[in-house]
């Protein structure tokens, strides 16, 4: 139904259904309730009243009676005002007892034949009461055994009446509660119905949306969910379907803009791939004619011409290492360096790196000591690409050094992981920058200001290296103080350490 096509108008609805329940059900138990306060009102205002009012009536008459009978006999006055009293109080008693029953079809007759049989009694009584003469004791003997006939008469009747009001009011009572209960049970049940009918629209539609968002949460971007159900379920669904398409959209165009990117980004590196290998040959035709032209010189050249010489030679080797370091991390970040991976022992790289840096840090007065397992630590990689991450990490320490400091190389196995560390006491890095350290080209603001040379790119490098082989860089650095760089790669099985070449020993072979 289209009236009641909202949750809104359907609990509406229920709730209406549950008003109109409660009516009916206070209805029911009104009509009852005043039905049997009439048994009720009968019973305590006219049925029990009389009852006790005919039995007051009886004890009237019987001392009435007593007083004849003494008047007759002896003739004292006491007894003759003792009967005039018990008449009187006989009279009011009746009379009490007919206001009692005027409206009582049934009792009305038998307390009316009681009050004729009363009035012949006391008819006989006053007379005997003036008489002087032997009254006629049997007749009067019979006279008030007929008014206790009817008086017993009227009290059976009024009982009977009594008891027939309190079945009834049980009966009634009874019937009460049981049309209360199946109009309650009848409610209660179609309430139910309804309570189910609503749930059920409500809960299936709800169900499948999540069932629909659990699918778009786990990449089915094309889930969709039916809109029926009721009208705020159906706009849920509608803005459900809206926005799953929308992000669809958004999918296919992030998507596509990945795409591009991903071809931008290989365009750029071939480009600086191209570019680095087409400087390569010039760099080294002005190397050259810089050496040539160097050992032109004469010995009484002037200062300034060597002078001249040696920045063109500087910037020549900072050109080729910014060439070399381009490179690298094109090759690095290439896929085809994956494939490249052999066993090799961090403990004899090492060795080879510390071997290799061993005379620069001897120019500048730092001294690099190196403490290795025993055992190999064997990990899976290119032997070269990893000599290489370390040896970056080695120079920067030494490069970043202070004279007269020291450079300390650990390399051991620990928790399933190969560790290579290096720990310098130079000029640190400034906290607010480490986590801006590995981005392309980005040098530590001390470092610009102490004017140390560098490209830039080595901490990338590194980075990308231990990416490639599952590990990672680690880098922690207090300024003025030192820093420790960590590589940490997955270890192989444990193997002999006559097994596994040292760079060495590959680029020699």
């Amino acid at each position: 139904m289209r009236g009641t096509d909202s949750v809104r108008d359907q609990v509406l609805t229920l709730l209406l259904a549950m008003v109109m329940l409660v009516t009916v059900v206070a209805g029911a138990g009104a009509v009852g309730v005043i039905s049997l306060t009439e048994d009720v009102d009968a019973l305590v205002d006219d049925l029990r009243p009389a009852a006790y009012s005919n039995i007051a009536l009886r004890n009237d008459l019987t001392q009435a009676q007593a007083g004849a009978r003494g008047w007759a006999l002896t003739r004292d006055r006491q007894f003759r005002q003792r009967f005039r009293r018990s008449e009187t109080d006989a009279r009011v008693e009746l009379s009490r007892l007919e206001s009692l029953v005027a409206e009582d079809p049934q009792l009305s007759p038998a307390v009316a034949r009681e009050r004729q049989a009363i009035e012949a009694w006391l008819a006989f009584g006053g007379e005997l009461s003036t008489s002087t003469q032997q009254p006629d004791l049997q007749r009067g003997q019979r006279l008030f055994d007929r008014v206790v006939a009817t008086n017993d008469a009227v009290s059976f009747a009024v009982n009977t009446a009594i008891d027939e009001r309190g079945e009834r009011a049980r009966d009634r009572g009874n019937l009460v509660m049981i049309v209360v209960a199946l109009i309650s049970l009848f409610g209660l049940a179609a309430t139910a119905l309804l309570c189910r009918s609503l749930v059920g629209r409500v809960s299936r539609p709800l169900r499948e949306m999540e069932s629909a968002v659990e699918r778009l949460a786990s990449g089915d971007l094309g889930a969709r969910v039916a809109e029926e159900g009721p009208r705020e379920v159906r706009r849920v669904a509608t803005a459900l379907n809206t926005l799953a398409e929308e992000n669809q959209s958004g999918r296919e165009l992030e998507a596509s803009v990945v795409d591009q990117l991903r071809s931008l980004d290989r365009a750029k590196d071939d480009f600086v791939s191209t570019v680095s290998h087409e400087l390569r040959t010039p760099l080294t035709s002005i190397s050259g004619y810089v050496e040539l032209f160097e050992d032109g010189l004469e010995e009484d050249a002037p200062p300034h011409q060597r002078g001249m010489i040696t920045v063109i030679r500087r910037n020549v080797s900072r050109l080729r290492s910014l060439i070399e370091d381009l490179l690298t991390l094109s090759s690095v970040e290439s896929d085809a360096f994956r494939t490249s991976f052999d066993l090799c022992d961090l403990s004899l790289l090492a060795g080879d790196v510390v071997h290799d840096v061993a005379a620069g840090a001897e120019r500048g007065d730092v001294s690099v000591r190196v403490s290795t397992s025993t055992d190999p630590v064997p990990v899976h990689g290119d032997p070269a690409q990893l000599s290489r991450a370390m040896l970056n990490v080695v120079s920067n320490a030494v490069k970043f050094s202070r004279p007269g400091g020291v450079v300390r190389v650990e390399v051991m196995a620990r928790e399933g992981s190969g560790h290579f560390s290096v720990r310098d006491e130079g000029i640190g890095i400034p906290a607010s920058e480490l986590a801006t350290l590995g981005t392309r080209f980005y040098r530590a603001s001390n470092a610009v200001e102490a004017e140390i040379g560098g490209t830039g790119l080595g901490l990338r490098i590194v980075q990308t290296i231990a990416d490639n082989h599952g590990g990672r860089f680690d880098l922690e650095s207090t300024e003025g103080a030192g820093t420790t760089a960590r590589l940490v790669l997955p270890l192989c099985e444990p193997v002999a350490a006559g097994n596994i070449p040292s760079r060495r020993e590959i680029t020699e072979g």
